[in-house]
């Protein structure tokens, strides 16, 4: 694929602030590439830039193929590999210098908040759970809450990027899913 132009991601960052999920920044980067190759594509038929995408349809197909690739898993995940997706999330959250705390969500990694961070009521922090049949899911950590998806690479160096999205929504250098005024 060619190399992402400098406003393909911010273009696709754009579409994707839009949803109340959060996407890790090699999402952004794979639906940026995406894009610039329909673009290379529409310009070997004769279109122009602004004539392929003028409107932005593109780019919204470029962000939407990609995420819907990291919503589900083509197959269940088996206990063991949630297991190690589990851990590796703990190890990255650690790394990011979050505190792991007891969650009442069920395959749910709780994460307690930051000094000076945003709050969410008597909840306490946030979680992310991951099931066989789903990607990455962002919650309040309480036993009734709303789940964000995540849209991440559902492997060690996804669980990364997953750390580092939560550590940003946790210090409020991310836009928080939960706010409503998004």
């Amino acid at each position: 694929m060619p190399t992402p132009t400098t406003d393909s991601p911010a273009r696709v960052r754009r579409i994707y602030d839009g949803h109340a999920g959060l996407y890790a920044p090699s999402v952004i980067a794979e639906a940026a590439a995406l894009l610039d190759a329909y673009l290379v594509t529409a310009g070997q038929h004769g279109l122009d830039r602004a004539a392929a995408d003028g409107e932005g349809w593109l780019a919204l197909a470029a962000a939407e193929a990609v995420a819907r690739r990291y919503r589900r898993p083509e197959t269940d995940r088996t206990p063991a590999e949630l297991n190690k997706l589990s851990t590796a999330l703990t190890t990255a959250l650690t790394a990011e210098g979050l505190e792991v705390v007891p969650t009442p969500v069920r395959m749910g990694v709780g994460i307690a908040p930051v000094p000076g961070g945003p709050t969410w009521g008597t909840a306490g922090g946030l979680a992310v759970a991951l099931y066989s049949d789903s990607g990455w899911e962002l919650m309040l950590n309480a036993t009734r809450t709303t789940s964000h998806s995540i849209c991440a690479p559902v492997n060690e160096a996804g669980a990364a990027e997953v750390a580092g999205l939560v550590h940003g929504v946790l210090t409020g250098d991310v836009v928080d899913p939960f706010r409503r005024n998004r």
